[in-house]
């Protein structure tokens, strides 16, 4: 496991540089490969409300609407695999309730929300909303590789090639 080099989709233009594949899932460079080792080392609190959801599939809409339902205070943080190290140590000092994004399949979450049975919303959309939207966001996002068109990007898609984790 860990990092490797990417061999480009063949859909994509080669733009390699802005991708690496961690246990044999795409990420951008926004998920660093030494966060996403360190993720076991997260420590979990049992009142930890993780927001789980396939990309562009409405987790920042549907985390705004858990934030106003909260009369407590509470923490809508950037999705668990975004970012370097120092990010679980910022999430460890918060003193607030957390609400934590992720795009991480199961078996890539930090063991500790499992052994705390931390509870999970899992946020499922149309999937062919999500498709012509994760489409335009890689349209307009210059962090991640160019899609050459529409019946490309479906066809990726479709094949369950269209799945990179972003930020």
């Amino acid at each position: 496991t860990g990092t490797q080099q990417h061999p480009d989709p063949p859909a994509m233009s080669q733009q390699s540089n802005l991708i690496h594949i961690y246990n044999g899932i795409p990420f951008t460079t926004r998920s660093s490969a030494e966060l996403l080792q360190s993720l076991d080392q997260f420590q979990a609190r049992e009142d930890d409300l993780l927001l789980v959801s396939y990309p562009k599939s409405g987790t920042h809409w549907l985390a705004e609407i858990m934030k106003l339902l909260y009369s407590s205070k509470v923490t809508l943080t950037s999705a668990i695999e975004f970012g370097e190290t120092t990010k679980l140590e910022e999430l460890n000092n918060l003193t607030t309730k957390r609400i934590i994004p992720t795009h991480l399949n199961y078996h890539m979450l930090p063991k500790d929300f499992k052994a705390k049975k931390c509870k999970a919303i899992y946020i499922i959309r149309n999937p062919k909303d999500t498709a012509v939207s994760l489409y335009h966001y890689y349209r307009e996002n210059p962090n991640l590789p160019t899609i050459e068109g529409w019946n490309t990007y479906l066809d990726m898609f479709l094949h369950g090639e269209g799945d990179i984790k972003q930020g």
